[in-house]
């Protein structure tokens, strides 16, 4: 647990936002662009050349200092990063007068009035734990702030701060902005994303198309773009004879320079720190060792901050790293023997024209192969992704990418010396930036291009690694290929066998996701069958990607065999895209109305797309295939002319087992309602999702007394739930069970019987 000081952040902030003025000093400050280019958009936009992609969030980290309350100013600590939101009316101000937001520089002092909040911790399985990110990035953020006025922000003067930190982020600023200036602006925030690390305009779909093709690494700062850089050095210098011992104090400053400028960001301090060790064992004649290189530089970076060991990126560098030094050599070894020993036996007069590029290709392969082998299981695990043609498709961007850097390198040499020089190398770099993202669209829409997969547990990823080693040292071990078949074949029968016990479940389960307001029940039943019902949120994420999937697949649930979709209000069905695109979706069923309306008519269209079975549901329809389990369809009425609203057209679901009963009741309000009492003899249930995310209704305490629940669930927002539907419910004596004070829910009935679960414990 964290020690923290006095009259800290978090002893003052909640969850929930409020709306309070706090003043602090700008630690963190963000890219200001110049007028130039806030006004480039607005222009490309109206004509139509470019997607309307506008720079809508300006943010940065203040270290609060003081809060204002009702008896004045408070004294306060901690971290806070600030999302600047302006309007689309404020974006002609923004333009026409940036001097304010020029005056978000490190060190500036600033009073900040807006909605101040603490980031939620996850709420449900596997979900990303932001708070945890945040906590352990350099700074460490405590807190949220959202201001949606540039009015909002009071510059007061500046703080005495460090220098060196006020001139890095003025230049990266300077740098970021010459980029943008000269580039396509299509193109300059890839551009941006590869040579400075700053990812704050790309978008989601090129980052997705990174990500599928397995080569997200790409557009993120890393060590190969320090080697690019010591590269970008080293020819000039050796082609204008600089003597040995200046060239390498000058590709040594270049590498500090560039880690600096990056912001220290991990993988490029990592390759940093390496390059340092490899150069500056050459000023003091010392000979260079490549282990000793790899692990000072992990010392480094977790001496700095030691939470980087829980860092993605540093894992996967990491990992990339060993499995190059140490297993590309022996992959080439193995797998091109032959071609490697006549290599050894031509001379220069011997090797044809192709002899490079099939030495380049060979070298790409297995380097390739090295990093992906090495980094397999730790993707799946975080990405929940399997790239089989990674190893082809960085031989084919490769170029492209280093032409990229390359030109980015030049562009911002000669673009602060001299712009009209860089007009050639920003052109370059544009246009392969734009063949670069198409190749990547389009390899990313290739079959078999990539997979989602549930990921393996930690226990797999320990032995995959074991084994891995096992297979590259087993000459120096001793080990026979036969004896390392039989070990890892006696890995995978320990691996599976915790798994056998989910064929022999006899229990049926209820999860009610956290997904704020909105509906996400997952149930599972004996017969290794399962039913999605409702999949939506008004979040503005896609609860489908970010929350219902990572459950599913902490469950390895690859299947999903039926979706029942109660109504077409998005916070029900706004997340079942990208559950299609994830998962193997066998049936999609809703009520009729829901597909005769506008929304319902797009998700059809896409199911039909997708070869998904649909159905209509309504009262009377048992379904089949979940026994021994009953299912039964309470509402809407079988008459597709008993039209009422939208919410009371909602399916009603009763599922029976071993006596107990759960009714999914999902949006009905008083219609509904009524229309349920008037059956009240097939209501009767042990556990009752509580209508319309328990908000108030005339007949919600008649449908309580009809119902006569043991257990109530109620999936909202705090702000949703009636304190009258609390009090009713109390008063039947029934156990009220909330997704947002409690996280996931989970009921799990079996011959013990009913047995539930939440998140928060």
């Amino acid at each position: 647990m964290d020690i923290l000081p006095v009259n800290h952040i978090e002893d003052i902030l909640t969850t929930q936002k409020s709306l309070i003025r706090i003043s602090g000093t700008i630690i963190n400050p963000p890219t200001i662009w110049d007028e130039t280019i806030l006004n480039r958009p607005e222009v490309q936009m109206k004509s139509g050349q470019i997607p309307p992609k506008t720079h809508d969030k300006v943010s940065f980290i203040v270290r609060a200092k003081a809060v204002e309350t009702a008896s004045g100013w408070r004294e306060i600590n901690g971290n806070m990063k600030v999302n600047l939101y302006p309007s689309k009316e404020e974006y002609g101000e923004v333009s026409k007068d940036i001097s304010l937001l020029k005056k978000l520089s490190y060190g500036q002092r600033v009073v900040l009035f807006g909605y101040a909040f603490l980031p939620k911790p996850p709420a449900n399985p596997c979900e990303f734990d932001y708070k945890s990110y945040l906590q352990r990035q350099m700074p460490s953020i405590r807190g949220l702030m959202t201001i949606v006025n540039t009015h909002n922000i009071t510059p007061k003067g500046r703080d005495d701060a460090v220098w060196i930190y006020h001139s890095l982020y003025a230049l990266s600023n300077k740098l970021n902005n010459t980029i943008y200036t000269h580039t396509f602006s299509n193109s300059a925030p890839l551009i941006s994303s590869m040579v400075l690390g700053n990812r704050t305009n790309l978008s989601s779909e090129t980052i997705d198309n990174f990500m599928k093709t397995g080569i997200i690494h790409f557009i993120a700062v890393s060590g190969f773009n320090v080697g690019i850089v010591v590269f970008t050095v080293l020819v000039p210098l050796r082609f204008l004879g600089i003597p040995q011992t200046l060239s390498t104090i000058l590709i040594l400053v270049a590498v500090v320079f560039y880690v600096l400028l990056t912001g220290l960001n991990p993988p490029v301090l990592r390759a940093g720190i390496m390059a340092f060790v490899f150069f500056g064992s050459f000023l003091v004649r010392r000979q260079w060792d490549i282990t000793s290189g790899i692990f000072t530089a992990i010392f480094f970076i977790l001496v700095r901050n030691p939470a980087d060991l829980f860092n993605i990126g540093f894992q996967l560098s990491v990992l990339a790293t060993m499995g190059i030094v140490y297993g590309s050599a022996r992959i080439a070894a193995s797998s091109f023997k032959t071609a490697l020993f006549i290599e050894k036996l031509q001379v220069k007069a011997e090797r044809g024209r192709l002899f490079f590029l099939k030495k380049y290709l060979r070298k790409s392969l297995c380097v390739s192969l090295a990093a992906w082998l090495s980094t397999l299981p730790v993707t799946a695990y975080y990405f929940h992704l399997f790239t089989p043609f990674v190893s082809l498709i960085n031989i084919l961007v490769f170029p492209l990418f280093w032409i990229i850097i390359v030109c980015g390198i030049v562009l911002l040499t000669l673009g602060l010396a001299c712009p009209a020089v860089a007009v050639v190398s920003a052109w370059l770099a544009s246009n392969t930036n734009m063949v670069l993202e198409s190749l990547v669209s389009v390899l990313a829409s290739l079959p078999w291009s990539y997979f989602y997969v549930s990921g393996p547990s930690t226990a797999e990823i320990a032995v995959y690694y074991l084994f891995f080693i096992l297979l590259l040292y087993r000459n120096y071990l001793s080990i026979n290929f036969a004896q390392l078949v039989i070990s890892g074949l006696l890995c995978a029968n320990i691996l599976l066998f915790p798994r056998i016990g989910k064929f022999s479940n006899r229990s049926l389960t209820v999860t009610c996701l956290d997904v704020g307001h909105g509906s996400a029940l997952f149930i599972q039943f004996p017969n290794g069958k399962n039913i999605l019902y409702d999949a939506g949120s008004w979040q503005n994420y896609d609860v489908g990607r970010y929350i219902i999937a990572p459950f599913l697949w902490s469950q390895d649930i690859k299947k999903i065999d039926l979706v029942i979709l109660s109504h077409e209000h998005a916070d029900h069905v706004s997340g079942l895209s990208s559950l299609i695109g994830r998962f193997q979706v066998k049936s999609v069923y809703s009520q009729h109305h829901l597909f005769a309306s506008p929304e319902g008519q797009k998700i059809l269209s896409s199911l039909i797309k997708n070869n998904i079975r649909t159905e209509s549901l309504s009262y009377g329809k048992k379904l089949k295939g979940f026994e021994p389990a009953i299912i039964k369809i309470l509402n809407p009425p079988s008459r597709v002319g008993d039209v009422t609203t939208i919410n009371d057209n909602s399916c009603v679901i009763k599922i029976e087992y071993l006596g107990y009963s759960v009714l999914l009741c999902s949006d009905i309000e008083e219609e509904g309602i009524k229309l349920l009492l008037s059956r009240a003899s097939e209501i009767r249930s042990d556990i009752i999702q509580v209508p319309h995310h328990g908000a108030l209704n005339r007949n919600l305490e008649m449908l309580i007394n009809t119902v006569h629940p043991a257990y109530a669930f109620i999936n909202s927002s705090d702000s949703t739930v009636a304190g009258e539907t609390l009090n009713i419910l109390r008063k039947h004596r029934t156990t009220v069970l909330q997704t947002h004070l409690e996280g996931a829910i989970t009921l799990r009935i079996d011959d013990h019987g009913i047995t539930r679960f939440t998140f928060f414990k």
